[in-house]
């Protein structure tokens, strides 16, 4: 242990872009919503939605490289892409909670955001004349009751678990990434 090199903190690093996945990701899909809240019900729109998720994750997998980017370039070391995993993970997982965080802050300053998205989406659907009308009512009255429990305190820390789960992942993949391409030995 006396032997070992003491490395520097990573957190600095780590919070840092987590605070940039969470702030981008956040814009992002917030104009996602206001686009399809704001919109004619349709099929487009459907997709668009649908689109929401995949598009802020691949924006979110950048936390991993911009935190082992920075803690790599910080303090000019060289770490293992163990190390970097590390890091991608706790950034991917404090993005997900800052993110709800502010996300939850947001509907504060427009509280009927989530109902208009809800009010397209179902819309939207209740158009769709490929589906016989008793599986669409079933499947309508099943999106009315997945919109009124995300809303509740039990569906929001569901939504940032299952973020952090996510986010922490794809960049626990991306701080490997990270590590390899700026913070290994030269050979």
């Amino acid at each position: 242990m006396e032997n070992e090199e003491m490395k520097p903190n990573y957190w600095p690093s780590v919070i840092q872009a987590a605070i940039i996945v969470a702030v981008v990701t956040t814009v992002v899909g917030l104009g996602l919503v206001y686009y399809v809240a704001g919109s004619e019900p349709s099929m487009g729109v459907m997709m668009i939605s649908g689109l929401t998720i995949p598009i802020t994750c691949l924006i979110g997998l950048i936390g991993g490289i911009l935190a082992t980017r920075s803690y790599a370039k910080a303090f000019d070391i060289t770490f293992p892409i163990g190390t970097g995993a590390q890091i991608g993970l706790f950034t991917g997982i404090i993005a997900a909670v800052v993110g709800g965080i502010i996300g939850q802050i947001w509907n504060l300053v427009d509280p009927t955001l989530m109902e208009r998205f809800a009010d397209t989406m179902i819309g939207a659907f209740e158009m769709n004349d490929q589906i016989p009308e008793s599986q669409k009512d079933e499947i309508i009255t099943s999106m009315e009751e997945s919109f009124e429990d995300q809303s509740s305190m039990g569906g929001v820390l569901k939504g940032i678990a299952i973020n952090a789960g996510v986010l922490g992942f794809v960049n626990l993949l991306s701080g490997m990434i990270g590590a390899k391409i700026f913070a290994s030995e030269e050979e």
